[in-house]
């Protein structure tokens, strides 16, 4: 929700407070492609580094995905092949819960001891496994927790191509207040009666 909520003071910033630029304010074209409005504003060295930016947050998202969808058929089918899974229809509980232990009686029976009933899993062979080797087991979950690490770094730059998109358009925002400065005026400023002084910046739009 406050990243939402933070997009949208953005877009209304763009839209209100900055004249539209031939028809579309910069800053609403850096959110939609960073960069976009650097380029508007006469700035392609700032649009180029954001352009940049955003393909190389994109190509290792997509990356990422790939690498941990990969990781994630790997574990999947060598459960299959060494511990007799089958993965239709399966939660991601249950893929943490066959790298912890040997068997489907195994994991029930000490949760049982616990009075865990809602994590047992039924006595059908849907969900029974029974680990070929220790070892096996082991090399199951190094495959499970790869994937899972690569799927969180996707998470991480996701987040960075929204605050690439976030930056780029307070870059715009930026610049097209700076073009619109038509006098800056420097007051100096005295106040005898505190013995004070001191200057002040006029900004004229």
């Amino acid at each position: 929700m406050k990243k939402v909520s933070f997009i949208t003071i953005i877009l209304i910033v763009g839209i209100v407070f900055i004249q539209p630029v031939k028809g579309i304010s910069p800053v609403v074209k850096s959110f939609i492609l960073p960069g976009l409005g650097e380029y508007a504003l006469n700035e392609p060295g700032r649009g180029r580094t954001f352009i940049i930016s955003e393909t190389a947050l994109w190509t290792s998202f997509a990356g990422a995905l790939i690498i941990s969808n990969n990781y994630t058929d790997r574990f999947q089918a060598f459960a299959a092949d060494n511990a007799g899974v089958v993965p239709d229809g399966k939660n991601q509980q249950f893929w943490i819960d066959i790298g912890n232990y040997d068997s489907r009686d195994d994991h029930n029976e000490e949760h049982l001891r616990f009075r865990e009933y809602n994590a047992l899993y039924p006595n059908d062979a849907k969900w029974v496994w029974i680990w070929s080797s220790e070892k096996n087991r082991k090399q199951y979950r190094d495959y499970r927790i790869s994937s899972d690490q690569w799927l969180l770094t996707a998470q991480f730059v996701a987040g960075g191509i929204v605050l690439n998109h976030i930056v780029s358009a307070i870059d715009a925002l930026y610049l097209q207040r700076i073009s619109h400065i038509q006098k800056i005026t420097v007051v100096p400023m005295v106040d005898y009666e505190k013995s004070a002084s001191g200057i002040a910046l006029q900004i004229q739009f």
